[in-house]
């Protein structure tokens, strides 16, 4: 037999040379014992492949392997080996009694049934036929044909020492000819992804089957002998030498395995011995029973693939490294071509391909990812995984992070017919150079560089498209029923589902590998955080941010890494807030100054960061929980607001086009509507998972009783202000638009977050009026029961605000909310006066609604008493209730009669028809637009009326509203809706549709007369009345549609019947005081509105007014109405010496009347 079978053998166990090479080497450096020049590896290893070229027997190298015999079947008797026949001659044959005999004996014998035994095993687990063995002598049949036969000699033994010399000529030789069934042996667990792959190409493949069928034997061994109730000691020697036989086949493909790794060169079928372990790792997945990462009983240290990367390790750690980067490339290159999860048919790289059999099959983002999950299960695996080039962005301050990259230029068109002229080429290079302008350019370190040049945002960016979803195409989006497009949705969630599964358990073999894997796979998730800052921005810019695709999927990568200690309220001790004040920690994600600022609930600005030692109980929960609170921001929080946008403009549209048209069949057709319509869909299939919403729904509850349980003032003025509006944003966006997302919903801390936020401790520190308002909108859309089943909150889980230790509404049973949130309400009822026209309304609604609920309960009447020992909290929320009211009332009273003239033009034939048709279109337009404006006015102007009703019931709130301040609004006010539903021109507000514009006169003049009857016996509202000019007649027409329809009875009633004689009486004195005050000097008289004044103040500008006006002007405008330099009411003198001149005057003028008299 050739030396090189031993020969290779030795080298592969013990990397030293064999016999012969000392020899040969001996002879080359002149023997004697005499030292020659050492070799280097690589000369060595070209010397061990000349020896190899040199000892390959010629004629198997012509012929190719000989065909093994095999049995027919398992349970067949091997046929004894056929001998040559001598010369015949008369030899009388032997009785048929003693043949039989004689082969009873022999098929009966102990060594030759053991030794058939190693035959078939050997057979069974390698491939493998023994020349001249018993069980050669059929004839190979099936897949069995691809078999080799090797020749050990006339009497072939197998041993545990003979292993290495059989798998020596296995992988030295050829490969075997080509299988087409895909039930092949080996052909059907490690080929290839299609039947009639031929995996015995793939070397490796060929080893990592023998390992796994050697233990499979090995698991049938153990369980034969463990249900056998008595074995012989002769089965038992028997079968621990078998035992023995097969973890040596075990061993020895293992170190084949890194041999064939460390030198492919050196293997026919080894060559590109990378690529088929990766192609093996990329099919392992697919088929459980034939993967290299699962070994006996799903245990993956004794796995084929975690022993091969021991055997590296032990032997060239730096082989390991080059074969790991060679995979994660090919791996790379697979991923830059997927697009989204639905994709099946991607294109794996041309040595991949070629490593499985030389078919591509129908790849996808799952399989790839699922690769590099098996890669990475060894720990030294991922850790190299983490420091190959491209895991991580250039440095923020390296050259390399604002180079630019350029977008490969797309194909170029091609030539048309016959070539093309000059003009032709000319154009062709045109559309080419615009198309390559078209693709945007973006620096090394950046957003789309993220997600298209780094391992991790390779695997993130993959989801479900948003502007190319086929399931949803436009062109048919309209006729899909509603049962069809929920079916599809839940198939894509769930394909999606798997995906976030996959690249999830790469994240935690990555986490999971040591320290220094775990830092690099942080730095990822801090960089991805800094290159994104302007993701939340209403449009952000696509060459330097990453799509909305990856930025969610890196929430919900960080949700699943927090798992193991959100769920785990022992836990959450854990996590040290002091991180975003620490920069060594935060690495400028939570940066204080500078363009990436982040907002903080109180103080700005460095100089007003404290400084804090950061030292956590465990940095890596700390580290991730901020994180993934900032992730949120880039995250689910700006797509939700991105589809909020779409779905108002869908819905702008709709309107549109149905009121254009009058149906709903122009929708069908409109191709901008499906379009919208198809990408609200896409959105929706990952915006609105399930899982995922109920992850980030327990997170962000986390978040808030973080806030809520940080005491100290400075501590909380120093978190982020997005923490509080991503949690507001985020659980109303969904009540709003799937309210049963949040049926799991644990919002205990969440509403005490709002509560505590809103109360008088912290109002002044949360100085953001938009967001105090945004928690208002909180308390209405979440935790505010609703008012019936029309009520569109309905849809929210009772669940989400009902505390269930107790069974009562959140608001209503917890103790922090029954002492502030009455006085905080109303405090914010005022303050949203900042927020803008139509922001302000809608705030003001929503609060109204929870202020009325909140008086109707005996649990917070107490808290509304107490609003009125702050004197100067209540006259805010006084104004702004009266600014309110006049504004609406002022829109409505103005659209009102434009509507009614309309209508009546709209109902005459003759009238409407000499309009020209752009006339009437303009009229339908305007009309439109009027009932709009007053459907959004009217429901807060019957709520705010209806608010000074029950609100001045308290006898000290009632006072308030008569201060100097208050008091001259509040009957303007009263006087100006009086006059607009009583008076002459009432009837132009009878419009042909009141309900629809939610114009309801009859309740607007019933909480009308009910406030006047509050005040009718307070002198000081009376003196206002008359002063303001305010007519008994009209209140006395008022009167009669009162009695008449019954809007008010008892004391209500006798209250406001007897206030047109009280005003009478007083309008007497006033007309008595006005005519002495008629001829005033005039540095008596405001320089604001040319009053008298009666408690004159000086301004800082030196200007002197009256401390009334002043007041009601410094409660819209904080300024000095002179100069428009910022000022407030204590910088306001009392002007002293001519309040004594006013009223020695005053004095004066009554004596000198008095003497008249």
């Amino acid at each position: 037999m050739s030396g090189l079978i031993p020969d290779l053998a030795s080298w592969a166990l013990r990397g030293q040379p064999t016999d012969n090479e000392q020899e040969e080497e001996g002879n080359a450096t002149g023997g004697g014992g005499e030292e020659g020049e050492a070799l280097t590896p690589q000369e060595m290893r070209e010397q061990r492949l000349q020896r190899m070229q040199q000892q390959q027997p010629p004629a198997a190298a012509a012929s190719g392997p000989e065909p093994m015999d095999v049995d027919s079947a398992p349970a067949a008797k091997p046929k004894p080996k056929e001998k040559k026949a001598p010369p015949p001659v008369a030899v009388p044959s032997p009785p048929v009694e003693k043949k039989k005999k004689r082969k009873a004996e022999k098929e009966n014998d102990p060594a030759r049934k053991l030794h058939r035994k190693k035959e078939t095993l050997v057979r069974k687990v390698l491939g493998i036929v023994l020349k001249n063995s018993s069980l050669a002598s059929a004839t190979p049949t099936g897949a069995e044909s691809s078999f080799i036969t090797v020749d050990l000699g006339d009497e072939p033994s197998i041993s545990v020492q003979s292993i290495a010399e059989i798998l020596s000529t296995r992988v030295a030789g050829s490969p075997p000819p080509t299988l087409t069934s895909p039930s092949s042996t080996f052909g059907s667990s490690f080929g290839g992804l299609g039947s009639g792959s031929n995996n015995n190409k793939s070397l490796v493949a060929y080893l990592a089957a023998s390992h796994r069928k050697a233990a499979d034997e090995l698991k049938t061994i153990r369980t034969t002998s463990a249900n056998a109730r008595k074995e012989s000691a002769q089965v038992q020697a028997q079968n621990e030498e078998l035992t023995e036989l097969l973890q040596e086949i075990q061993k020895q493909v293992v170190s084949y395995a890194s041999t064939v790794l460390q030198e492919p060169e050196l293997f026919e079928q080894g060559k590109d011995s990378a690529m088929q372990l990766a192609y093996c790792l990329y099919t392992s997945l697919n088929d459980i029973s034939g993967s290299i990462t699962f070994g006996v009983g799903n245990n993956v240290s004794n796995s084929f693939y975690y022993l091969l990367v021991e055997e590296l390790i032990s032997q060239n750690e730096a082989s390991l490294e080059r074969v790991v980067k060679d995979i994660v490339q090919a791996y790379r290159t697979a991923l830059q071509k997927c697009e989204s999860v639905l994709d099946n048919n991607v294109l794996l790289p041309a040595n991949l391909v070629a490593a499985g059999g030389g078919q591509s099959g129908d790849a996808s983002p799952m399989a790839i990812v699922s690769a590099l999950t098996a890669l990475t299960m060894h720990k030294k695996v991922a850790q190299i995984v983490t420091q190959t080039g491209g895991f991580l962005l250039p440095p923020a301050a390296s050259p390399q992070a604002t180079e630019t990259v350029r977008p490969p230029p797309p194909a170029a068109p091609s030539m048309p017919p016959g070539g093309a002229g000059g003009n032709n080429q000319r154009f062709l290079q045109l559309m080419a150079n615009l198309a390559q302008q078209q693709q945007p350019q973006y620096k090394k370190r950046s957003g789309p560089a993220l997600e298209k040049d780094t391992l991790l945002g390779l695997c993130l960016r993959v989801g479900i498209p948003t502007k190319s979803n086929s399931a949803f195409a436009p062109q048919t989006i309209m006729r899909q029923s509603l049962a069809s497009v929920e079916s599809t949705t839940n198939q894509q969630r769930q394909q999606l589902k798997h995906y976030q599964e996959a690249y999830n358990q790469f994240l935690r073999n990555l986490i999971k590998a040591g320290q220094t894997s775990r830092e690099n796979v942080m730095e990822w998730f801090t960089d991805a955080l800094l290159v994104n800052v302007g993701a939340s921005a209403t449009r952000p810019d696509p060459s330097k941010v990453s799509s909305s695709i990856l930025l969610l999927n890196l929430s919900v990568a960080l949700l699943k890494l927090c798992e193991p200690f959100v769920s785990d309220s022992r836990k959450h001790s854990l996590i040290d807030t002091h991180f975003c004040t620490a920069p060594e920690a935060h690495k400028g994600v939570y940066a204080v100054s500078g363009d990436d600022a982040v907002q903080r609930l109180g103080e700005e600005g460095e100089s007003a960061m404290a400084t804090v030692d950061y030292n956590p109980k465990n940095p890596f929960v700390s580290q991730l929980f901020f994180l993934t609170a900032r992730s949120l921001h880039f995250g689910i929080a700006s797509s939700l607001s991105q589809h909020e946008s779409l779905l108002r403009h869908l819905h702008h549209m709709h309107w549109t086009i149905t009121s254009r048209n009058g149906g709903s069949s122009d929708l069908q057709n409109d191709p901008q509507f499906s379009l919208l319509v198809s990408r609200q869909r896409s959105s929706e299939v990952a915006l609105f998972q399930e899982d995922m919403v109920a992850d980030h729904l327990q997170f962000l509850d986390l978040m808030a009783k973080v806030l809520v349980e940080m005491d100290k003032t400075d501590e909380l003025r120093h978190m982020p202000e997005d923490f509080v509006s991503d949690v507001c944003h985020v659980i109303t966006s969904i009540a709003k638009v799937k309210p049963k997302l949040l049926r799991d919903l644990n919002s205990m801390y969440t509403f005490k977050l709002v509560v505590k936020l809103l109360s008088p401790k912290y109002a002044s520190m949360v100085r953001n009026y938009n967001l105090r308002a945004v928690l208002g909108d909180v308390l209405y859309e979440i935790f505010l029961p609703p008012d019936d089943s029309r009520d569109r909150r309905d849809s929210v889980p009772q669940s989400v605000y009902t505390d269930s230790r107790v069974g009562e509404t959140y608001i209503l049973s917890d103790t922090g909310a029954q002492e502030t949130l009455a006085p905080s309400l109303l405090l914010l009822y005022g303050e949203v006066e900042h927020t803008g026209y139509y922001d302000r309304m809608s705030h003001r609604a929503k609060i109204s609604s929870v202020i009325k609920y909140l008086w109707e309960s005996k649990q917070h009447r107490p808290a509304f008493r107490r609003i009125t020992q702050n004197k100067d909290s209540f006259i805010k929320f006084a104004n702004g209730i009266m600014n309110e009211t006049n504004t609406l009332i002022a829109t409505v009273m103005q659209k009102l009669p434009e509507i009614r003239e309309a209508q009546l033009k709209m109902k005459n034939p003759q009238e409407w028809g000499a309009l020209s048709e752009e006339e009437q279109k303009q009229i339908s337009e305007r009309l439109e637009e009027h009932e709009r404006d007053v459907k959004h006015a009217l429901p807060l102007c019957n709520k705010t009326l209806q608010m000074f009703g029950y609100l001045n019931t308290d006898e000290d709130i009632r006072k308030l509203f008569l201060l100097d301040e208050l008091c001259s609004r509040l009957v303007a006010m009263l006087l100006h809706v009086m006059t607009k539903l009583v008076g002459s021109k009432g009837l132009e507000l009878k419009v042909d549709n009141p309900e629809e514009l939610e114009f309801k006169p009859k309740m607007m003049l019933r909480d009308l007369c009910y406030i006047f009857g509050l005040f009718a016996k307070a002198e000081v509202f009376q003196v206002e009345c008359a002063k303001s000019g305010c007519d008994p007649g009209l209140l006395r027409q008022a009167l009669k549609p009162v009695k008449k329809l019954n809007l008010l009875q008892g004391e209500q009633l006798e209250a406001f019947e007897s206030f047109p004689a009280l005003l009478e009486e007083v309008a007497k004195r006033v007309a008595e005081d006005e005519a002495i005050l008629g001829d005033a000097p005039d540095e008596f008289l405001d320089e604001i509105l040319s009053t008298f004044m009666k408690d004159p103040v000086i301004l800082p500008s030196g200007h002197f007014v009256d401390r009334p006006t002043i007041a009601q002007h410094l409660l819209n405008d904080p300024t000095d109405p002179f100069n428009r330099q910022p000022m407030t009411i204590d910088d306001v003198k009392p002007a002293t010496e001519l309040k004594a001149k006013i009223d020695a005057w005053i004095s004066e003028k009554k004596e000198s009347k008095m003497s008249d008299n």
